[in-house]
């Protein structure tokens, strides 16, 4: 409604600012202008004008022209003779108040057919003049409709890539969930012969955990603590595992356990960390998750003491993690690795706290 009403008043202003145009006009021609007989007489003509105006508004509703393809030669020929009618009828119209204006001016010649002596001068000076204000208003009118109809296809685009976006992230993350599951089954037949306790402990866990992930929303954006809850359940059945050489620090403040981050995006990194870079020591290995706020950045670390990251290992969960980031945030991220053989490997990530392009941050 406020967008209707917007419309007429845009309209109707356009008139009125048409009027003290001709007012300036007509002031500057006449010997001893009446400025205020001037200002009125203009303002009925225009809005005289734009009464009759509507019948274009209302044709260029019915027949849009759509393209400037011979096929439209009929749209365009109905709006080329209307125009010249429109410009002819409303001159008409605009003789008449003038003469309601400035009748003492005409010479009648003894018959009210004396007053229209004039009106073949009046058309070869303002008839060009009308037919060009007559098109610039179709032009506005078609203009404003292709405008409306081309921010609409804009719109719906941007949806469809939201959507398109949003069915890639949730695949990326289906992805990892049966790679995950695949790696903790493949610890439980580990265990099950040397430590038929962790492994019935492992599996308990392990049901605990994706009945949290399943409860979980689907959302792209969690609060960063949930996501280190889900890290904490993922540890919990990885710590049945490793025993006493796991030691495990998070090191997040307060003020940021309410920062949203894409769901999910921990795990693969922790994983990593755990498989590449713990697994295979005897003596296991420390693993710190850090978070921490950089002007408008927010920055996740994951590290750990291991053997290092080798760069032809990257495997699904990494890659993974790239691709989200990239569908989420659209190139304003960065994720960085760092690794030394046998000193351990840190990833890092990068992102914004605003609102990533398909999700919304409070």
């Amino acid at each position: 409604m406020v967008k209707h009403d917007r419309k007429w008043l845009w309209y109707w202003g356009a008139w009125t600012l048409l009027a003290l145009y001709m007012v300036s006009w007509d002031f500057a021609l006449s010997k001893q202008p009446d400025v205020l007989r001037l200002l009125a007489m203009n303002i009925i003509q225009n809005f005289v004008w734009g009464l009759l105006g509507l019948v274009l508004v209302r044709l260029s509703d019915h027949h849009p022209i759509e393209s400037f393809s011979a096929r439209e030669w009929r749209t365009w020929g109905l709006h080329l003779v209307s125009s010249v009618l429109l410009a002819a009828l409303g001159l008409f119209f605009a003789y008449l108040v003038s003469l309601a204006f400035y009748a003492h001016t005409w010479k009648a010649e003894g018959s009210w057919m004396g007053y229209f002596k004039s009106l073949p001068y009046f058309y070869r000076s303002y008839f060009h003049m009308n037919l060009i204000v007559v098109w610039a208003l179709l032009g506005s009118l078609h203009g404003h409709r292709i405008y409306q109809k081309f921010r609409a296809r804009e719109v719906e685009a941007a949806r469809l890539e939201a959507r398109f976006a949003e069915a890639q992230n949730l695949a990326l993350r289906m992805q990892l969930q049966p790679h995950f599951l695949f790696n903790t089954l493949n610890s439980v037949s580990a265990l099950i012969h040397a430590n038929p306790e962790g492994a019935d402990r492992m599996i308990g866990r392990l049901g605990d955990f994706l009945r949290m992930t399943l409860d979980a929303s689907p959302d792209h954006l969690v609060p960063l603590r949930k996501e280190l809850a889900f890290i904490e359940a993922y540890l919990a059945i990885e710590r049945v595992r490793f025993q006493e050489r796991l030691q495990v620090r998070v090191e997040v403040p307060l003020e940021l356990m309410g920062a949203r981050v894409p769901s999910f995006i921990l795990q693969p990194l922790v994983e990593n960390a755990l498989k590449h870079g713990i697994a295979g020591r005897s003596l296991g290995g420390t693993l710190i998750v850090r978070a921490r706020k950089d002007t408008e950045f927010l920055v996740l670390e994951v590290q750990d003491d291991g053997e290092g990251f080798v760069a032809e290992r990257e495997g699904v969960g990494l890659s993974s993690v790239r691709a989200r980031l990239g569908l989420l945030y659209k190139g304003r991220h960065r994720i960085d690795i760092l690794a030394a053989s046998g000193k351990g490997t840190l990833v890092v990530l990068r992102f914004p706290m605003d609102s990533p392009e398909t999700g919304e941050v409070p």
